[in-house]
């Protein structure tokens, strides 16, 4: 990875060559250009993200099967600009995280409006796939991203999907691929110019008491209303979510645990859905009573 990294910014043809082909590979073409966004004028990352956006471009211009998809991909492109920009200047993972995601949900809402036509297309593409799930039958060959979508609408317990539980869906996806490039990236960066500097960001990330506060009743907005909107309490919890992880990093470094308990909690997040919304719940708490610095105190005691 460090050596991808260096060739990246060794020039501004490489990082247009990685930018480029790096859309075969899931994350490398917008942690590319968070990368060069990170440590380079902006100018410098909006000739990347050209070249990074180009076949998706194409591809939302020659073909009507997957250009949702695609255009899902190039919001995750755009957004990882403003949200690396933020970070450069104010050091501050919750504050880019917030950019993020209300970059990603609006602009996500806007290209969902424009291909209005493709998004009713998928949704009546995706009923027949969720009443064959509901029924317990085979849907038969599908894409992979509609067998998602309409596991998770039977997971939440819908009969139809509608245009609010995509959106929040796309938003969601499109998201996490925006926070994990972003991750990337900043390792990338830690790698070439600050050793250890990723990690020690990282277990130190803790939200403000506003912030949490806000994305705390907006998660709770969300659980009260229709089940459509439980695509929305996955993107709201997010931030929270990365902040509990950063937590739960810091105290397996600070009490020397072994790195199986990470694997583990990493292995729950992805077999036991409501681990996530404990970590939620732990990353709001310490935004009030910081528990980086209680632990020491008691450890000391």
């Amino acid at each position: 990875m460090r050596a991808l990294a260096a060739f990246v910014m060794r020039g501004r043809a490489q990082a247009s060559l990685v930018a480029l082909l790096g859309n075969l590979v899931p994350l490398v073409s917008p942690a590319t250009v968070g990368l060069v966004t990170l440590r380079l004028p902006l100018a410098e990352a909006l000739l990347v993200l050209l070249w990074a956006a180009f076949p998706l471009g194409m591809m939302l211009y020659l073909s009507d099967v997957n250009s949702l998809l695609a255009a899902t991909s190039l919001v995750g492109l755009v957004a990882m600009v403003p949200a690396a920009t933020v970070l450069r200047h104010t050091m501050s993972w919750p504050l880019a995280l917030v950019v993020a995601l209300a970059v990603t949900a609006a602009t996500t809402a806007l290209a969902a409006g424009l291909a209005g036509g493709q998004l009713a297309a998928m949704l009546d593409e995706l009923q027949p796939v969720l009443m064959a799930l509901r029924g317990g039958e085979s849907p038969g060959p599908q894409p992979v991203f509609h067998l998602l979508m309409a596991a998770t609408a039977v997971g939440l317990g819908l009969e139809r999907a509608s245009v609010v539980f995509v959106l929040g869906f796309l938003s969601w996806l499109t998201a996490m691929q925006v926070v994990s490039s972003l991750l990337l990236a900043r390792w990338w960066q830690a790698l070439l110019y600050n050793p250890g500097g990723f990690r020690a960001e990282f277990q130190g990330l803790r939200f403000d008491r506003t912030l949490a506060t806000g994305l705390v009743l907006g998660i709770m907005a969300c659980n009260l209303g229709p089940a459509d909107y439980s695509t929305w309490v996955s993107l709201l919890g997010l931030p929270l979510l990365l902040a509990g992880l950063g937590l739960i990093h810091h105290l397996v470094q600070f009490w020397h645990l072994g790195v199986q308990w990470l694997v583990l909690v990493y292995i729950g997040l992805l077999v036991f859905g409501p681990l996530s919304m404990v970590l939620i719940g732990i990353g709001f708490l310490d935004s009030f009573f910081d528990f980086r610095t209680r632990i020491p105190a008691r450890k000391g005691q």
